[in-house]
């Protein structure tokens, strides 16, 4: 399985699917490309619908699956404001 990283802003944030497991997807705008994520961790998905949609800015690292969806394992904000600062970035330092 190829481990990749990528840097861009998160766009149309949308919840797949809530129960038994989490789902969600969302939009990553990188220079190069858009690319389609999913994220299916319950912890990550959560603090990921916080984010308002065109101003956060994500490092991500994951990898593709057989649809060329990109599977976030963990990431990153990088430039968070407060209320990110004291809601998404603290509970994501106690998962990792």
């Amino acid at each position: 399985m190829n481990k990749n990283s990528y840097v861009g802003f998160v766009t149309k944030i949308r919840v797949i699917k809530s129960f038994p497991n989490m789902l969600v997807r969302f939009t990553l705008k990188t220079n190069a490309a858009n690319i389609n994520c999913l994220v299916h961790n319950k912890d990550l998905a959560n603090l990921i619908l916080f984010l308002d949609e065109d101003k956060f800015e994500l490092a991500t690292f994951g990898h593709y699956n057989n649809r060329n969806q990109f599977i976030i394992e963990k990431f990153t904000i990088r430039n968070p404001d407060s209320f990110i600062r004291e809601f998404v970035l603290k509970p994501l330092s106690k998962i990792a």
